[in-house]
């Protein structure tokens, strides 16, 4: 795999960001290939922070280590930021492992994203696709793209008409007013595919393969830290981003409020779905 973008600090970010696949691609085939080590049946999930996701912050933190540019970190594992290099003014937002739940009960599901934010915008993100070994990844600007071990291709969202027509992906709601919205949706839609993972949902979408991403259960779960690198993806391929009242969502900057804004969030392959969806 190699850099793809023009700008020079994106390209250096890039490098350190292909060596970090390398290594997570190595503890997944040590580790998140096996079957599930850790014994939760019969428990419930309290998104608990595990020894996965601490170690795949660490691995993004040691090839992040030798970057030139300065960069204040802000992970959702750590509760205070991180500072290295050293000229620049620019901000990390990362998720070592998104989609925890998945990785602890060896379903094929997770990634790790990191997005870059400089003066006033996210200007890059990437999302690592463990399991399948795929790098999505964009620049502002500059389109989004999908890359393997040996091809790249630009991506590009579908633009379906009708719901009878559209590819749904959804986080479960739990009142009964949100759950009988989401079973009109199943039961019109052609096809669903629920992930639990919302940042590779975002990037399936700008992929081609779904056309929405729905989690309209208030507060919702979708926080800037989760979806960030996603949502610059998926609207560099042609989507768009809303919360459930139709509003257009956007992430926050990378501060610790970053971490912990749970909003609701309907993802999609064009703007103009949204009507059709509400």
């Amino acid at each position: 795999m190699r850099a793809l973008f023009k700008r020079e600090y994106v390209a250096e970010l890039e490098g350190c960001l292909y060596e970090a696949r390398k290594q997570l691609r190595r503890y997944w085939a040590a580790t998140l290939a096996c079957l599930p080590s850790l014994n939760i049946e019969n428990k419930i999930w309290d998104n608990a922070q595990t020894k996965f996701d601490i170690d795949c912050q660490n691995i993004l933190f040691k090839c992040l280590s030798s970057i030139s540019i300065r960069i204040t970190i802000y992970s959702e594992e750590s509760t205070l930021p991180i500072n290295i290099g050293s000229h620049g003014d620019f901000y990390l937002l990362i998720d070592p492992l998104d989609g925890t739940h998945n990785a602890v009960l060896g379903f094929p599901g997770y990634t790790s994203s990191v997005a870059l934010y400089h003066d006033g915008n996210y200007v890059f993100g990437w999302v690592y696709d463990i399991s399948r070994d795929l790098v999505y990844t964009a620049a502002y600007g500059e389109g989004a793209y999908l890359q393997s071990p040996i091809t790249v291709k630009r991506l590009q969202t579908r633009k379906p008409n009708s719901i009878e027509d559209m590819r749904i992906s959804f986080h479960r709601p739990k009142n009964n007013r949100d759950i009988n919205k989401i079973q009109n949706l199943i039961w019109s839609a052609a096809k669903v595919r629920v992930y639990s993972c919302s940042s590779l949902e975002i990037c399936l979408i700008a992929a081609g393969v779904l056309d929405a991403f729905i989690d309209i259960g208030p507060p919702g779960h979708e926080r800037s830290c989760d979806i960030a690198a996603a949502e610059l993806i998926l609207r560099e391929a042609g989507g768009a981003l809303f919360d459930d009242k139709g509003h257009p969502r956007f992430c926050l900057p990378p501060t610790t409020a970053s971490l912990s804004d749970n909003a609701t969030l309907i993802a999609l392959s064009s703007e103009e779905l949204i009507r059709i969806i509400l």
